[in-house]
């Protein structure tokens, strides 16, 4: 009797291990199934993915505007950094390097002030220069000193100073003023040198940055190519984006500046403070996808000559859009009118302070967030210029 108890009992046992070994078996299969499945779906996204990026088209930088940061000596020991915002104008073919004075005032992440010289080196200096001019900066193009020299061939260059300024350079405070000729072999410590001043710094540091780029524009186009190529020399986008941005900046038409600020002496430190009103002119406005929530239409109501774009350009320091001028139904308006959309009294308000002329009107047949500015014989070109 025990044994055939015993008998029983191994055959239950053997049977629920046969048992628990076919459930695994089955999860076993199950598993191998969904993995080969997901295996096969990442090939197939994997070759898609490739099969474009092999087959697309490269997108150059220059194929529309944009706003890039150039650095130059950012992070190098014993050298001050020099940085500027490169604007790329596609309709005029051309560019624009706003330098960026080691004295100009930034807001940082909590609103903290910071010096641009200070941060040049961080990786959020590109963040705090995107919040300045309310766009965003797209490409960044970083140099060395060396790149720089290699750029220009290591000639001297010829430097332009619209005023006197004084700066310490070898130890020694010297007065530039006119037109000079810097070698070649004093330019990195010559753009990092300070000034006596904010002012005289800040000059000295775009005539020469525009100097060296002017070297580097005049040379061979060969030899230029090939001193771009040098310079970004490394594989991937980043270093495609700053050949293409490069070649172009040197190969068109540059304008270099200094960036629209007011100089101040705070705590008794000079510093220099951004020009909202004339960045927004000079630079946001012209950066891509630029979208405002008012627009101000312009319109010639008198007739004269060329009177609507020179009020656009005077309005261009509102963050407003500003689409292309326009005739009125006649020109025989005698007085200016400022005729307001609903939620764009303030707008219309600053318009009449701009233009100094004008009577602001309700314009209730038009969009809530519009205004339309109608020019009368009021206004003459010779008042906006």
């Amino acid at each position: 009797m025990a044994k055939r108890h015993e008998d029983r009992s191994g055959y239950r046992t053997q049977r629920l291990r046969r048992r628990r070994l076919e459930r695994l078996q089955t999860w076993q299969s199950v598993t191998l199934y969904v993995l080969a499945g997901i295996v096969a779906f990442a090939a197939v996204v994997g070759s898609v993915y490739l099969a474009r990026r092999l087959t697309a088209k490269h997108v150059k930088p220059t194929d529309t505007n944009f706003l890039a940061l150039l650095t130059v000596g950012a992070g190098e020991r014993g050298r001050q950094p020099v940085s500027g915002l490169l604007l790329f104008d596609k309709a005029q073919r051309s560019y624009n390097l706003f330098t960026i004075p080691r004295s100009t005032l930034l807001l940082g992440k909590h609103d903290e002030y910071l010096l641009a010289g200070d941060v040049t080196a961080q990786r959020e200096y590109p963040a705090f220069l995107s919040r300045m001019a309310g766009a965003p900066i797209q490409y960044t193009v970083s140099l060395t000193y060396a790149d720089l020299r290699r750029l220009t061939g290591g000639v001297d260059l010829e430097v332009t100073l619209p005023s006197a300024a004084t700066v310490e350079l070898g130890g020694v405070w010297r007065t530039y003023k006119g037109g000079f000729t810097l070698p070649g072999a004093m330019v990195a410590d010559a753009l990092s040198a300070a000034g006596k001043t904010g002012p005289d710094e800040a000059a000295f540091e775009a005539a020469l940055l525009r100097a060296a780029l002017q070297a580097a524009a005049v040379r061979d186009a060969s030899s230029r190519a090939s001193a771009v190529s040098a310079v970004a020399s490394r594989d991937g986008a980043e270093a495609a984006d700053a050949r293409d941005i490069l070649t172009g900046m040197l190969g068109g038409h540059l304008w270099v500046g200094q960036l629209p600020a007011k100089g101040q002496t705070s705590e008794g430190q000079f510093v220099y403070r951004p020009d909202p009103a004339q960045i927004m002119a000079q630079i946001t406005r012209r950066t891509p996808g630029f979208v405002s929530r008012y627009t101000v239409q312009v319109q010639n109501g008198s007739g004269e000559v060329g009177i609507g774009e020179l009020a656009v350009q005077r309005l261009a320091v509102l963050d407003v859009n500003l689409p292309a001028p326009a005739n009125a139904s006649s020109f025989t308006y005698r007085q200016t009118q400022i005729l307001a959309g609903p939620r764009a009294l303030g707008v219309a308000e600053d318009v009449r302070a701009i233009l100094r002329r004008g009577v602001v009107l309700s314009g209730s047949q038009l969009s809530p967030t519009s205004v339309v500015v109608i020019i009368g014989k009021d206004l003459t070109a010779k008042d906006l210029r």
